[in-house]
């Protein structure tokens, strides 16, 4: 007598990604926020005073990279913010630099990202943002007027992986 078994192979289980969300698009005159930019410029000049910073003169010499960890914060002036990189406070003019406090949207069905989606404690949505199974994730590593993007979906597996039909 021959014994036949069949092994089913069980669906392995889909990884879970989270992703924080920000509460609000903007920033607050209160409380300190991470901080994100993009675009363009990618780093801003640090000032002393808002006054110095409102007049972009006599800049500390420190530049903050967007790939830095930084808080900001509105001031009374609305071309200024408060800043706090390395546990100091400093002051920035947006004119030069604009600030976000989110790292990836949505256009369209896709979304957009300064980050890889397989990074999810570097990633910030904005408001209202949710991520679907079904939608791209498009990591833009080059500037606004240059986009160059890897297009990644989730594959079945649950992990994000580079589509490259896309390209």
């Amino acid at each position: 007598m021959i014994a036949l078994f069949f092994l089913i192979p069980s669906q392995a289980e889909a990884k879970t990604w989270h992703y924080a969300v920000t509460p609000t698009n903007s920033f607050s005159h209160k409380t300190f926020a991470r901080a994100f930019m993009y675009g363009n410029y990618e780093y801003m000049k640090l000032y002393k005073s808002a006054t110095t910073a409102k007049h972009q003169k006599t800049a500390t010499g420190r530049v903050v990279s967007n790939q830095k960890v930084f808080y900001a914060r509105k001031t009374a002036d609305k071309k200024v913010y408060e800043v706090i990189y390395q546990k100091k406070y400093y002051y920035m003019n947006t004119h030069d630099t604009h600030l976000y406090r989110y790292n990836t949207w949505r256009s369209g069905h896709k979304l957009v990202s300064t980050v890889k989606p397989n990074h999810p404690s570097q990633v910030m949505l904005k408001a209202k943002t949710h991520v679907y199974p079904s939608q791209y994730w498009l990591y833009n590593y080059g500037g606004r007027d240059t986009p160059l993007y890897d297009w990644y979906r989730l594959a079945n597996s649950g992990h994000w992986i580079i589509d490259h039909a896309q390209h």
